[in-house]
């Protein structure tokens, strides 16, 4: 007798009549894969009616090709004694796609001849959509913090890193995994890591977010001041909070304002006459030797021109963008309107996009102030020590250099030279032995570039310099070149003659950054990449370091 023909027996019956009542997807299968019953679920799920499903085939209600590819082997592993537990989607009777969470077990009663299978069906069409969803908004919120300049991370209670963005792991110059679980005992000096621990307590014993400078010291030496703003992370434990940190690297930043700080002391302070122009002319500013020296100035509510104070004898007019040339200065005569002479000096100061934004006006006496000025300018671009150019020198080099290179479409490349083993010369032989170690390899690297470049000393061991290229193989020879020419021991007296290496770090325009600060900040960044591998001795900056 098939399976179709069977008689329903009392207990059958009443199984039946329960499914019935039951809205979730429950059915009986036989070992012919027949349905024998199912809940009141299945007809709201294939819009049909129970009689439509019992005694059909599970291929006839789910298609041949869910069957066999979703189906047919839970069923068959059940009816051999195992239960399963698996998932699969599939469209309802309206065509809408639900996600399905099954489960097999043997079933062995009145409603199949020996075992059958019994199916429970959950639908998880919400939870799976949900989960999805939280996984995007997880997935866009990773994008987002990793896309954020400031560096991002969070400790546990025990001051271990448990996540990180990508700025963090750009300014350690590290990857995730070497962060994630260290603390900063393993990632920096141990001064720092006290100083930063204790920060962090204050931080979890008032339970308050804190804001201050931190300066920090690296394993591999770099010193960088940040900006941190650090608060406490509960997670269950009201008691014993982490710590989520939001940091930047202000070095330069304060640096710059310390700059700035200092050309405001100069401005008022020099006794020259000095007038801050806009791009247009009109006078912005001008200081105290200027105004005594030109009263006009000190009317405040008439907004002069530099035209109603100055003009040139040929156009009885002052042309700030003809009279300064493509390096940002002009020097010459210009006449007040009581037709006195003065020797004046006219500088471009340029915006972000190195295009001219503010002139700064200079009167000069040229018979008292020649001399002095002559020496002023040796003192003020010049490293005393070596000869060679000094920061300020190169930084103005860089600039004229790099609107030179934009507007003929050049490339340039900064080279950051870092001594190593230096330090031992100078606690073993003393500074005077130090100092003559380093005029000799300044001699050295002065060879190895032409008059048209600039070597430059920044300070201590550190050196600098800027190249026209061709592209980045040449600025690889070039400090393969150097390396070479630094090997030879040197010479600093009777048995003297200790050895040093260099690492060098490169930075590329406009392939690595667009303006000096950050040339020199990348060729930093890349040096300290060469210094850490012993591997390597140069390293070139690309889009993105590698960590």
């Amino acid at each position: 007798m098939s399976s179709k023909s069977q008689k329903p027996t009392q207990d059958s019956s009443t199984e039946s009549s329960l499914l019935r009542h039951i809205d979730d997807l429950v059915s009986i299968v036989d070992k012919n894969y027949q349905y024998r019953a199912i809940s009141h679920g299945y007809e709201i799920f294939f819009g049909c009616t129970q009689e439509e499903i019992i005694g059909k085939y599970v291929y006839e209600v789910h298609g041949e090709e869910v069957f066999h590819n979703s189906l047919k082997l839970q069923l068959d592993k059940t009816l051999a004694g195992e239960e399963m537990r698996f998932q699969f989607s599939r469209p309802n009777h309206l065509g809408k796609t639900h996600h399905l969470d099954v489960r097999h077990t043997v079933y062995s009663g009145p409603l199949t001849e020996g075992n059958g299978v019994a199916i429970v069906v959950r639908d998880i069409t919400d939870n799976t959509e949900a989960n999805k969803a939280l996984k995007e908004e997880r997935k866009l919120l990773n994008t987002v913090i990793d896309s954020i300049p400031d560096f991002i991370f969070t400790k546990n209670p025990n001051g271990s890193y448990q996540a990180c963005n990508k700025s963090f792991t750009e300014f350690l110059g590290l990857k995730r995994n070497e962060i994630i679980g260290k603390t900063d005992f393993e990632l920096m000096s141990h001064a720092s890591a006290e100083y930063i621990t204790t920060k962090d307590t204050e931080v979890r014993e008032s339970q308050h977010s804190q804001r201050h400078d931190e300066w920090v010291t690296y394993k591999d030496g770099r010193k960088r001041l940040l900006d941190m703003h650090k608060l406490p992370l509960f997670d269950g434990d009201k008691t014993n909070p982490g710590i989520l940190g939001i940091g930047r690297n202000v070095t330069y930043e304060r640096e710059a304002e310390q700059k700035l700080l200092m050309a405001a002391l100069v401005f008022d302070a020099t006794p020259d006459p000095c007038i801050i122009l806009s791009d247009k002319g009109v006078i912005i500013s001008s200081n105290e030797a200027a105004q005594d020296q030109f009263p006009t100035l000190q009317n405040k509510a008439r907004k002069l021109h530099i035209s109603d104070i100055f003009y040139c004898p040929a156009t009885k007019a002052i042309n700030l963008e003809t009279l300064a040339d493509e390096n940002g200065s002009w020097c010459g005569e210009i006449y007040s309107n009581d037709n006195m002479c003065h020797l004046a000096t006219i500088n471009v100061v340029h915006g972000q996009a190195r295009q001219a934004d503010k002139y700064v006006l200079i009167i000069r006496d040229e018979n008292t102030h020649k001399s002095f000025t002559d020496n002023l300018k040796d003192k003020a671009y010049q490293d005393a020590l070596t000869g060679l150019p000094n920061r300020r020198l190169f930084y103005s080099r860089l600039e004229s250099a790099l609107l030179r290179a934009e507007r003929q479409f050049n490339q340039l490349a900064v080279l950051y030279i870092d001594l190593n083993n230096f330090k031992p010369i100078n606690d073993q032989h003393g500074h005077s032995a130090g100092d003559k170690a380093l005029v000799q390899i300044a001699q050295r690297l002065k060879k190895n570039f032409r008059a048209t470049d600039t070597l430059a000393r920044l300070g201590g061991d550190e050196f600098v310099a800027l190249v026209n290229i061709d592209d980045k193989h040449q600025a690889e020879a070039i400090a393969r070149k150097v390396i070479r020419n630094l090997t030879a021991p040197l010479d600093l007296g009777v048995n003297i003659h200790p050895t040093i290496s260099a690492s060098i770090g490169i930075s590329l325009f406009p392939s690595s950054a667009g303006n000096a600060e950050e040339l020199i900040q990348k060729a930093d960044e890349a040096m300290y990449k060469a210094k850490r591998d012993s591997n390597i001795h140069y390293w070139v900056y690309e889009a993105e370091l590698p960590k």
